[in-house]
């Protein structure tokens, strides 16, 4: 069953002494220790503000509250990802934005990167954004390649997969490469949660709403088993 109280309680938290220091933690040599004081200040992954802050001034990785794993992790992900709410991210994922140049004469970084001083912005690779809706699941070592720029919501991608192209919402993803395997959820439920969209809620409200959801199914251990009586 769920516990009212600790669902009251949860909360995103911003400390202001782990803010300070994510300002600047770019910047300082230890950085790793920086960011383990962050998160110990700030509960978590799961809770912490001034992580998001960072890791959206320092990286360019927009990450929604409630969301955890491993692209949280500087350097996992390039810029341009946008990670929604209650996204859940398995170990060493990675996540790619562009691609060595196959079809020029040297595929070396030298010839297209203009972060390394040869060339200039106009020789630089196309770079993609990419999106992983809210309540996503991203499994362990899973490569999310250029050519993705969406894993909806609701979707599951399976431990190890190569995840090539969009990801429709509920849609179960396993493979190299990566391929819709089934839907997680009947339609008439995945409709509901849409509709409801308790992923924008905090905590305690969207397990209300859930709750609600599954009930209306006829299923309450849709949301959590033993609260079913």
């Amino acid at each position: 069953m769920t516990d009212p109280a600790k669902l009251k309680s949860l909360r995103m938290i911003e400390d202001p002494a782990a803010a300070r220091l994510a300002r600047v933690a770019h910047r300082l040599p230890m950085r790793e220790r920086s960011l383990r004081f962050i998160l110990r200040r700030e509960g978590g992954q799961l809770t912490s503000r001034s992580l998001r802050s960072y890791l959206r001034t320092a990286h360019g990785v927009t990450v929604g509250d409630y969301s955890y794993g491993s692209l949280l992790e500087p350097g996992r992900a390039d810029r341009g990802l946008e990670i929604g709410r209650y996204v859940s991210i398995g170990p060493n994922v990675r996540r790619f934005g562009a691609a060595h140049p196959v079809a020029r004469l040297s595929m070396h970084p030298y010839w297209y990167n203009p972060n390394l001083g040869v060339v200039g912005a106009a020789d630089d690779v196309e770079r993609s954004a990419c999106v992983i809706e809210h309540e996503a699941w991203i499994g362990a070592n899973v490569t999310i390649l250029p050519g993705c720029t969406r894993i909806g919501i609701g979707a599951v991608v399976g431990a190890g997969a190569i995840v090539t192209k969009d990801v429709p919402d509920f849609a179960i993803v396993v493979g190299n490469p990566g391929r819709v395997r089934g839907e997680r959820l009947e339609p008439g439920v995945r409709a509901e949660l849409l509709a409801a969209r308790p992923w924008l809620l905090e905590p305690a409200q969207a397990a209300s709403v859930l709750e609600s959801i599954a009930r209306g199914a006829g299923d309450p251990a849709l949301f959590v088993p033993s609260a079913v009586s």
